[in-house]
């Protein structure tokens, strides 16, 4: 898709130039977002890659400066942007860290789009104004923070940080609202549930392979089931995130041990005569209803720590899944998860296999099976999706493992400081999907609204 330079010019009034490279066939509105305006739109051949737009209009459209747009067109009605919003919460009254600790990625994300083409800001529910069809967006420029009532926006990616707040009543309406009545879409609009990934990956046929044996709720039944079969199995929460929450349980020599968390934050093993015991002692207070249980797998170690991997993939320009990451997550000492929060470190696929052939293989197979999951989990949600971040573990048989798909994956790995790149490509290809999103909704809204 071409990108091209908008110019707001003083002097003028009502008219819009265009390249004589844009195939104009008669169109006489200009939008932006959720607005237009009838102008006079003419194509010069003196235009390359830019467009002019006399003050007058970049006021009447609420265009808060000039940047690098794309350019859609229908029947009548020329299109520039797109206008895309990123929906959170957590905002403060700071004009240097408006959105608090997440201001930096914030800031990072919306640095990006002069790179993609598009306006793109954050906003959040108090910024909506319904009466006059605008939000009050947060931009980030080369001054910093900077606020703009703009129109309602082409396409809104869902960055609510955590489920709590995406589940209250307000924000589920807001969504609601602004999807049914504006007809706006959403991407990864969803946190999601552990179980319930499970279940419609279940339903697809090249999926079923990477997944352990799951059930829910967990009973005592069940899990000594398990045990018996797999001597070791998980109890996490299905709504968990960031390895909180998660149980390991294993049998061996007629006991029972339990590896998990406490409340201070220690990693902490437990050894009991009976699973009855062990049942009583940590679970029992526990609603199961909101709890998986899952199987153990014997995965493959580093210095005998517990290895596993984040694999990022996301859309791009062009709807196509693209891998945009990988790392390796080795478990810290004692800890029932790889999470950096409890203990674990980031490694590079190179240094978790240091001879080539076998990194080549191991990558291209974690490849694979990333690109094949996010392609079912697509074909199975109802909701459109623009990136993913998926725990996957290889155990000691070379067999692959999915242990979590993330719609808000975490932004962890991009410490190491081989993986900073991949932190930008990541945001990069956010954006661009959300540009994609936005031209189907202008040109083929069919194909999203069936």
């Amino acid at each position: 898709m071409n990108i091209y330079a908008l110019t707001i010019q003083n002097h003028g009034e009502n008219t819009v130039w265009l390249p004589s490279t844009a195939p104009l066939s008669g169109q006489t509105d200009i939008a932006f977002g959720s607005v237009s305006t009838s102008c006079q739109i003419v194509s010069s051949s003196a235009l390359n890659n830019e467009i002019i737009i006399t003050k007058d209009v970049a006021e009447r459209l609420r265009i808060p400066f000039a940047n690098r747009i794309h350019l859609f067109l229908d029947e009548d009605t020329i299109y520039i942007g797109p206008l895309i919003g990123i929906f959170t919460a957590g905002f403060t009254k700071s004009s240097i860290r408006p959105i608090g600790k997440r201001s930096f990625f914030f800031a990072k994300l919306l640095s990006n789009e002069k790179k993609v083409g598009g306006f793109a800001f954050v906003f959040g529910a108090h910024h909506i104004h319904w009466d006059k069809g605008t939000v009050t967006g947060y931009f980030y420029t080369k001054t910093g923070w900077e606020q703009h009532e703009i129109p309602f926006p082409n396409v809104i990616y869902n960055r609510l940080p955590n489920r709590r707040t995406e589940n209250e009543t307000m924000f589920q309406e807001i969504k609601q609202k602004l999807k049914t009545e504006y007809f706006i879409p959403w991407f990864n609009e969803n946190f999601f549930n552990k179980w319930d990934i499970y279940c419609l990956l279940q339903q697809h046929p090249l999926a079923r392979a990477y997944l352990p044996d799951t059930a829910s709720p967990p009973t005592i039944e069940a899990a000594q089931q398990f045990l018996d079969e797999y001597q070791q199995i998980y109890i996490k929460p299905a709504n968990g995130s960031l390895g909180l929450g998660i149980y390991q349980l294993i049998q061996r020599n007629n006991s029972y041990y339990c590896r998990f968390r406490d409340h201070q934050g220690c990693n902490r093993l437990q050894k009991f005569p009976t699973l009855s015991d062990l049942w009583g002692k940590l679970l029992a207070d526990k609603n199961m209803e909101l709890y998986i249980l899952q199987q153990g797998i014997p995965l493959i170690e580093v210095n005998g720590r517990k290895v596993d991997f984040r694999i990022h993939t996301n859309k791009d320009e062009h709807g196509i899944w693209q891998v945009s990451a990988i790392a390796a997550k080795i478990a810290g000492k004692g800890s029932v998860t790889t999470h950096i929060n409890n203990g674990g470190i980031v490694k590079t696929v190179e240094e978790v296999f240091p001879k080539k052939e076998e990194q080549t293989k191991m990558t291209e197979r974690l490849q694979h099976a990333a690109l094949t999951l996010s392609r079912c989990l697509e074909e199975q949600l109802d909701m459109m999706i623009g990136e993913i971040g998926f725990d996957i573990g290889i155990d000691q048989q070379n067999n692959l493992w999915l242990f979590e798909a993330n719609s808000k994956p975490g932004r962890s790995i991009f410490k190491h400081p081989k993986l900073k790149q991949y932190d930008e490509l990541t945001t990069v290809l956010s954006l661009e999907y959300a540009v994609y999103l936005s031209k189907q909704m202008i040109t083929a809204p069919e194909a999203l609204l069936t």
